[in-house]
């Protein structure tokens, strides 16, 4: 799901009590119907209505488990068939990464999760998540693939992406900046030595990143 990937990094930067963050709970809190009835209030954790808001403005919100809390997320999500905790897993852009921050070991997916976030990449092993209620904030996490911290994923099902950027020519004028910069400090190594594989959903969260300074 590209577009709640870009959904939730256009959010980077957003403040709690901000108008943006009650732009966010207005989104939310307009899902019909409301998840248990209740209303998402300003003082409320809000990182699971963040995911749901960042799905709702994209138009995908049918597809995924509409929450404002992580445990019910994993529910959802495990009736809608969409719950991956397999610690191999690679997941894709717009899908939710559910954490576990008292998980000490990789393998340990059975603890109740306590924060999630969206998906926006994945380069050189690491993961890319825009999050809600970080720190108060929307904010971009970095992190490995195999960090033991990470509880499972939310995978909706969605239309393949085939577009890929094989070299620096390749890329669309309006990106190619920010991808030679990436390129050329190292943060950005592709696939293998001569060939970047970069999807055309990864380009554009990365450029937008950039345009915002989160780089």
């Amino acid at each position: 799901m590209t577009d709640v990937a870009l959904s939730a990094a256009r959010w980077l930067g957003t403040r709690e009590e901000s108008p943006e963050h009650r732009q966010i709970l207005a989104v939310y809190n307009s899902i019909r119907p409301l998840p248990r009835g209740y209303t998402l209030q300003e003082s409320d954790p809000w990182c699971a209505g963040f995911a749901s808001a960042a799905a709702v403005m994209a138009g995908a919100g049918e597809r995924y488990p509409l929450e404002c809390s992580c445990s019910r997320i994993i529910e959802k999500a495990k009736e809608m068939g969409i719950w991956m905790e397999g610690d191999g897993h690679v997941p894709r852009p717009g899908d939710w990464v559910l954490y576990n921050w008292q998980a000490k070991a990789a393998g340990d997916d059975t603890g109740a999760p306590d924060h999630v976030g969206v998906v926006i990449g994945v380069e050189n092993g690491e993961i890319m998540a825009v999050e809600g209620n970080f720190d108060n904030a929307v904010k971009l996490r970095r992190f490995p693939l195999d960090w033991e911290k990470i509880r499972g994923f939310v995978c909706p099902a969605r239309e393949e992406n085939t577009i890929r950027y094989h070299t620096l020519k390749d890329v669309p004028e309006y990106a190619r900046a920010t991808i030679e910069k990436l390129t050329a400090d190292g943060s950005l190594r592709g696939v293998a030595e001569d060939d970047l594989g970069l999807s055309e959903e990864l380009v554009r969260i990365l450029v937008i990143l950039d345009r915002r300074g989160r780089l």
